[in-house]
């Protein structure tokens, strides 16, 4: 079945060892570049600077005195919409990085990238000064002095058990 010589079944090892120790090595700089890759933003009037790593999760996050001018409900938008935009940016840096290192493995860059994009997108040209509607006031200060609250009215008691279930018959 298989026309293979005894004395070359070492070599044929050797290599077969050598060649998985090659695509090892390959994917250890391939995460090793992914890893160092950072994208920073910064918003339109300059009072918010956001950072995030390879993973889209936020490292830095940075006001100027200019903040003081704008409405915390509006800090927050421009927060988010920061951390957005430096996200959509990081799926064609991990394509690179991912090709310099790995090119051949095709698929597996095509899958990475592909869930780069599903989870944050890939139009950082895509700047929208409003909030997004979608957002709950994530980072909204409240205020120090609330309205307050209208006093609730005491409930009636509610029936025991089997005055409430007496007239039911839910076994019909």
């Amino acid at each position: 079945m298989f026309d293979v010589d005894p004395d070359e079944m070492p070599r044929r090892l050797s290599q077969w060892a050598q060649g998985f120790a090659d695509k090892a090595e390959q994917f250890h700089a391939m995460r090793s570049q992914v890893e160092q890759i950072q994208v920073s933003e910064s918003s339109g009037d300059g009072a918010v600077r956001v950072t995030v790593d390879s993973r889209g999760a936020l490292t830095e996050l940075a006001f100027t005195d200019r903040i003081r001018e704008v409405s915390p409900p509006e800090l927050a938008a421009q927060v988010m919409a920061c951390v957005r935009r430096s996200q959509q940016q990081l799926a064609p840096l991990v394509q690179d990085a991912m090709q310099a290192t790995v090119g051949s493995e095709n698929l597996l860059v095509d899958n990475v990238v592909s869930g780069y994009r599903e989870r944050f997108g890939d139009n950082p040209d895509r700047r929208s000064p409003a909030p997004d509607p979608m957002v709950l006031g994530v980072g909204v200060i409240e205020d120090d002095n609330p309205p307050p609250r209208p006093r609730r009215q005491p409930r009636a008691t509610p029936p025991d058990d089997e005055e409430y279930f007496a007239d039911r018959d839910y076994l019909r």
